[in-house]
């Protein structure tokens, strides 16, 4: 049982990190270019790497394992 809670543990951090990286971006792409859009698609842009990033990961620790 306790080795399903952490089954998914790194599509966590992958979202967290991924939606924090992708309001970075959104500041850095808001100096150049003056659009509130930047501020709408850059979190969600980097919200979905984070999951793409964190599945990636899971699946391969939970292959390994």
């Amino acid at each position: 049982m306790s080795e399903d809670n952490n089954k998914n543990y790194y599509l966590g951090y992958g979202i967290g990190f991924g939606l924090l990286g992708g309001a970075l971006l959104a500041v850095l792409l808001g100096f150049i270019l003056d659009t509130p859009l930047v501020w709408a698609f850059a979190p969600g842009f980097g919200m979905l790497a984070g999951i793409i990033i964190g599945n990636i990961m899971d699946a391969n620790k939970n292959n390994k394992e």
